[in-house]
């Protein structure tokens, strides 16, 4: 039980062990079908009950779970808090993420009830964005394009259970196919077929397949929640100036699931806008190659199963005016799932406003960043955020918007906007 956890939280690589080479299947390594829970629950005299702890003689099952799930999401350990100067270090990541494991090896009554929740509860991170806003990776679901294999360390009981994914991307790279190869990379259609789990082929993407074999099948979860974030330099136009935005609509931040809004396509979330006002879809005049290639169409091919999709962004405090247009647009937006449901905005929109260093190394040759977007009077300021680190009032201002999409029928999204019965 010890091995079986620490080998996933130590640091390090994992150790590789190559299974053999089959001609009709991808490759994948060696890895214990089972978890050590199932030979405990086999053997269940083995597993002393614990009546003699109140937490399991007067707690009801459910109550436990609850402990359980709280106790094992990740956190913070701000005893280890990064250095304000660091890119990284922003609210939710003031220090490096934990979970604590450790918990699991108290007894086995506690480990058979909670050995999956750590999985379940916690997402895969791929950070697909800037190098310089990725801290040091000690928490153990996380990977990146460039280095797939971190995740191998997950056994295939371990990936079956994961149900959440967070992605953090530059515009660049959501708007050139990194919705569908993170959907690659954890599996998510081979869930959605209910295939099995076999871990991770030789380079670094999920396996799943049919288990036409005898024995116990790894049932696998299906993802049912994604978050994609972009920070403040991920954006396209991220090192123009609010002036230059004003004057030129290229310069300007923007962001379309239906098009690529590269500057010839600089006013595609303007026009998609209008026409969704107009209760109509938006036509770019794209291809089926192109329309195949946008993000929001991968978000409807690739992630069948989806019941919420957060879209987290952020920006300079100076930009916010143009955030808040990008956010407005969002908000119109959906996502076409199966069987008539649809991505819908809630409803509810979350702001944050909060404060950082000084500086950070990109500000040279983008003078508007420090006359326009360092703010001074922390204490007197009580829209900027209280978080970990503190720059002792003087930083840079940025702007954190979120809105959630949940899954609805196309009859209840009608019916909320008004166009049923009229």
């Amino acid at each position: 039980m010890v091995r079986e956890f620490r080998t996933l939280f130590r640091r390090g690589p994992a150790r590789m062990e190559l299974g053999p080479r089959q001609p009709t299947a991808p490759v994948v390594r060696r890895r214990e079908k089972l978890p050590l829970a199932t030979r405990f629950l086999d053997h269940p005299d083995s597993i002393n009950p614990q009546l003699a702890s109140p937490i399991f003689d007067k707690l009801p099952r459910e109550i436990r779970e609850l402990i359980w799930r709280f106790s094992l999401t990740r956190y913070e350990d701000l005893d280890k808090v990064y250095d304000l100067n660091g890119r990284y270090a922003r609210p939710g990541q003031a220090a490096p993420l934990r979970i604590a494991v450790d918990l699991l090896l108290a007894c086995r009554a506690l480990y058979v009830e909670a050995y999956l929740i750590p999985f379940e509860v916690n997402p895969i991170v791929v950070h697909d964005g800037d190098p310089q806003d990725l801290p040091a990776l000690f928490y153990p679901l996380i990977c990146l394009p460039s280095d797939l294999r971190r995740c191998e360390k997950l056994k295939p009981w371990q990936l079956a259970n994961i149900s959440s994914i967070e992605m953090t991307v530059q515009q660049f790279t959501l708007e050139g196919g990194s919705v569908e190869r993170v959907s690659r990379l954890v599996g998510a259609l081979g869930r959605h077929r209910q295939q099995e789990c076999r871990g991770f082929t030789l380079q670094g993407i999920a396996s799943f397949a049919t288990n036409s074999a005898s024995g116990p099948q790894l049932v696998s979860r299906k993802i049912s929640s994604l978050t994609i974030r972009m920070l403040r330099t991920d954006w396209w136009s991220w090192s123009s100036s609010p002036q230059e935005g004003e004057e030129n609509p290229s310069e300007r931040l923007r962001l379309e699931p239906l098009a690529n809004t590269t500057v010839s396509m600089s006013l595609a979330m303007t026009r998609g806008y209008e026409a969704r006002k107009a209760g109509e879809e938006p036509d770019f005049g794209l291809d089926n190659f192109e329309k195949e290639g946008r993000w929001g169409k991968q978000i409807t091919e690739y992630w069948p199963d989806l019941t919420t999709l957060e879209l987290v962004l952020e920006t300079f405090a100076c930009k916010q005016s143009q955030l808040d247009y990008v956010v407005e647009c969002a908000k119109l937006w959906t996502f076409p799932l199966e069987d008539g449901y649809y991505l819908v905005w809630n409803g509810r929109e979350e702001s944050l406003r909060w404060r950082g260093a000084p500086s950070y190394g990109y500000e040279r040759g983008h003078s508007w960043i420090e006359e326009e977007n360092t703010a001074q009077n922390e204490a007197q300021d009580a829209t900027v955020t209280q978080w970990g680190p503190t720059s002792g009032g003087v930083g840079q201002d940025f702007i954190i918007k979120t809105l959630k999409f949940e899954r609805r029928r196309n009859e209840e999204r009608k019916r909320e906007d008004g166009q049923v019965g009229v």
